[in-house]
């Protein structure tokens, strides 16, 4: 029981108020430091907080540094060698692995007498280490967070310990308001961050308190804290199946609850977060319940059924959380903390509906991205077609398959057999073109092949006849003949068809079945139509415009 704050509490609860939770006074230790995670989230946490590191532990590295933008964190083999060099914290994160979590928290209490906090990162302890860990911290007067824990942060102080929450630009998603977040999600504590500042909803103290089996600084103990904490107005809590702690705690503030995990009532073993078992008297349905006796609704709050009192509301989807917080707030005559930013609505910065007539939320409209992506994005506008990675291309393309059936092959999906009773020009628009050539496309084909048909006295013909007067196979004579032609000689002719496509496209047209197109809103300039004429007659395009007529 506390002699100052808001009532007694059945357990020590060194912190009071949510405000002394993460404050700009704490110095931390982190054990295993230069973990995989930690040497990833220590160093921005680090500078968020303006330099609250003092130095971390791994055995056999002492005198390394861990780098950061405001100067290297010292690491030592273990505590006792770190405060022997003159450095003082009163909070303690551990990075262990389960097996050495316990020893962690021990060898933190043992040597340091200025202990008040301890955050524990590490997942899946067991529950009689986490027992202990809580008698520990019961008889020395020490709060501690986790296990399972993204840490805690706080946006009037900007001060993050123990964990990724904001994840690696803090400040975009914490910003100083008047709700507390409590989540057995780390992840999802940023998310809901997130969301609330798109609504104009700022924060004040974010705990993510972790979802093993033991929970130490769980749902009562938070909402002691909340009633005694001035700056924040009201919470939002994000909970998952396994555990009483909810049905245990007073709220005396609005609260919003987001209860997750209805679907794992039907399994018969823990899965991610649900540390304990679900199905029981702790499931998702049983605590949606809790909350609704909490808050005096007899349903489940969404935008099209808005559920809730001036004490709160129950959302089982996370984007519902700030239609709910905004309506139980004004039931409370209180309003946002600013102008709301946005919302977190999927945007497209790319999207085409191939010319079908799409279901209104399917049809979503195309946004112009932020920068720097918009200017790319205009660059990538002004392509056409698409540009595959490279890549090994032998049966790659899916062009052709053979059906394991009938071992009969198909093209482009038409079957070899139909194919060979189509004329050769429509075969070769089914290659090219990916369908049968039409009328049309035969009559542009067969002009294309006649007016390339005659190769006397050109270096294609005379590499093809060497090849096979060599004795080659027919492969290999073609093959001679196109080594000898290469992309070079027709690279005017790409230029030229790839100026068109883009003049046209840049005029609008989005369908080459559009009839309808105004072919004068293709204004191409000067310089670009004097690339389509020559000052000497070239008897190919001669021939080809014969055809054509």
């Amino acid at each position: 029981m506390h002699k100052d704050g808001i009532g007694p509490f059945k357990y020590f609860v060194g912190i009071s108020s949510l405000d002394q939770i993460a404050s700009r006074h704490d110095r931390v230790c982190v054990l295993n430091v230069l973990g995989g995670e930690s040497k990833d989230v220590t160093p921005v946490g680090h500078v968020y907080s303006g330099g609250n590191v003092v130095f971390g532990t791994s055995p056999g590295r002492s005198g390394q540094w861990l780098k950061t933008s405001l100067g290297g964190i010292p690491v030592y083999n273990d505590v006792r060698e770190g405060l022997e060099n003159g450095h003082r914290f009163n909070c303690g994160v551990i990075y262990l692995p389960p097996s050495g979590a316990r020893d962690g928290v021990a060898e933190l209490i043992r040597v340091n007498p200025e202990l008040r906090k301890i955050f524990i990162v590490t997942e899946k302890m067991s529950v009689h280490d986490s027992r202990e860990i809580r008698a520990m911290g019961q008889q020395h007067g020490i709060d501690i967070f986790g296990g399972n824990s993204l840490g805690v942060a706080d946006s009037w102080n900007e001060v993050r310990i123990g964990g990724a929450l904001g994840g690696d630009n803090p400040r975009e998603a914490l910003r100083r308001g008047s709700i507390a977040i409590f989540s057995n999600s780390g992840n999802f504590t940023t998310t809901m961050a997130t969301y609330l500042r798109m609504a104009g909803w700022g924060t004040t103290t974010l705990i993510s308190s972790g979802k093993d089996l033991y929970i130490h600084f769980a749902a009562p103990e938070f909402a002691y804290c909340l009633a005694n904490d001035m700056r924040s107005k009201a919470a939002v809590l994000y909970v998952e199946p396994g555990g009483h702690y909810e049905l245990e705690a007073t709220f005396t503030k609005p609260v919003v609850a987001c209860v997750v995990g209805r679907w794992k009532s039907k399994l018969t073993r823990p899965v991610g977060h649900a540390g304990a078992m679900s199905g029981g008297d702790d499931d998702a349905g049983a605590k949606e319940r809790w909350f609704m006796e909490k808050f005096e609704v007899d349903g489940v709050f969404t935008p099209e059924r808005p559920i809730f009192s001036r004490r709160g509301a129950v959302v089982t989807n996370i984007a519902h959380i700030t239609h709910a917080l905004t309506a139980v707030m004004q039931a409370n005559a209180c309003l946002p903390d600013f102008a709301p930013e946005g919302n977190l609505r999927l945007k497209p910065w790319f999207g085409s509906n191939m010319g079908l007539t799409l279901p209104e939320e399917l049809d979503l409209p195309v946004v112009e991205a932020v920068a720097p992506y918009g200017r790319e994005i205009a660059r990538l506008n002004r392509q056409l077609g698409a540009a595959f990675a490279r890549q090994s291309m032998k049966d790659a393309s899916g062009a052709s398959q053979m059906d394991a059936a009938t071992q009969v092959t198909t093209l482009n999906g038409v079957s070899v057999l139909d194919a060979a009773q189509h004329p050769f020009e429509a075969n070769v628009a089914l290659a090219l073109l990916r369908q049968v050539g039409g009328p049309n496309d035969r009559a542009l084909i067969n002009t294309l092949v006649g007016a390339s048909l005659n190769l006397h006295g050109t270096p294609l013909l005379a590499a093809a006849q060497a090849a096979r007067e060599a004795g080659n196979a027919p492969n290999a004579v073609l093959a001679a003949a196109v080594s000898i032609a290469g992309p070079k000689e027709f690279e005017g002719t790409r230029r030229l068809v790839r100026l068109l496509l883009e003049e046209f496209v840049h005029a609008g047209l989005t369908s080459v079945l559009d009839d309808g197109f105004d072919l004068a809103s293709v204004q191409a300039s000067a310089e670009n139509r004097a690339l389509f004429v020559s000052d000497t007659p070239d008897p190919r395009a001669e021939a080809l415009i014969a055809g054509v007529e």
